[in-house]
């Protein structure tokens, strides 16, 4: 195997192996970015009118979670504590009102679930903040079991950019290191065409060999080789030359 064709394999194995670990510091990292989206939410336990205080306007998502844990709880109501439901989510009555006391639309909505070490949750309401501001979210339940919703942006967002870059690092070693090993891996294929008989220097006389060396190729006009009597008429004597018989016989 020559250098380069070592050279591109080692280039090669260097940014397969290279990408795809990128990919999986990536993967992981995208991962741990959506568990603390998760975390980070606002939650607001049943049973309880609880103070949202939103900083910003927009479209916010309500999540009913079946696994979590309660802190402290800015409402009318000091419910704390961990609570895990098996995942079955129980029907709530969800009532929003902004920083006025007006009601606040809340539209069905679905399709959007986490499920974490700490958290588990399924998407129950979209929202539409017009003002920054305090909020106050009821949750009300037939349930005696304890549960709470959370309130936020969507947790995937969070790691999306990053789960599409470890994507992209690992196609990128697959087709740039793949496309290097192959070519390192590649030898010359030998020529098809046939080697051409071995002929002297025009001019040149034929090699004289051992015993059983190829004879000579027949010459034109070229002195006879050595050891061989020349072939013709005697030097000084002109050449015969053939004539019809006369009709007479002579």
């Amino acid at each position: 195997m020559t250098a380069p064709h070592r050279r591109r394999l080692v280039a090669g194995a260097v940014v397969l192996v290279g990408c795809l670990v990128a990919g999986g510091v990536l993967w992981v990292v995208g991962g741990q970015r959506r568990d603390d989206a998760v975390a980070d939410l606002a939650r607001a336990p049943v049973g309880c009118d609880t103070t949202l205080d939103f900083d910003r306007a927009g479209e916010f998502l309500i999540f009913v979670e079946t696994r979590g844990a309660l802190d402290d709880i800015a409402g009318d109501c000091g419910v704390s504590g961990s609570y895990d439901l098996d995942g079955d989510a129980p029907d709530v009555r969800l009532a929003l009102r902004d920083v006025d006391g007006a009601p606040v639309d809340l539209d069905p909505a679905s399709g959007i679930d986490y499920d974490t070490d700490a958290y588990a949750g399924q998407l129950e309401r979209r929202v539409t903040v017009d003002e920054p501001g305090d909020h106050v979210l009821t949750v009300e339940s037939d349930t005696d079991a304890l549960f709470a919703v959370a309130v936020g942006r969507d947790p995937n967002d969070a790691a999306a950019l990053l789960r599409w870059s470890a994507l992209g690092a690992v196609i990128a070693g697959l087709l740039v290191g793949g496309l290097l090993l192959v070519l390192g891996s590649r030898r010359g294929a030998p020529s098809s065409e046939p080697d051409e008989p071995w002929q002297p220097a025009p001019g040149a006389s034929w090699p004289v060999g051992p015993p059983g060396f190829p004879p000579p190729p027949p010459t034109t006009g070229a002195s006879a080789p050595a050891g061989e009597p020349p072939s013709g008429p005697p030097a000084g004597e002109p050449p015969s030359v053939w004539a019809p018989p006369r009709p007479d016989g002579s």
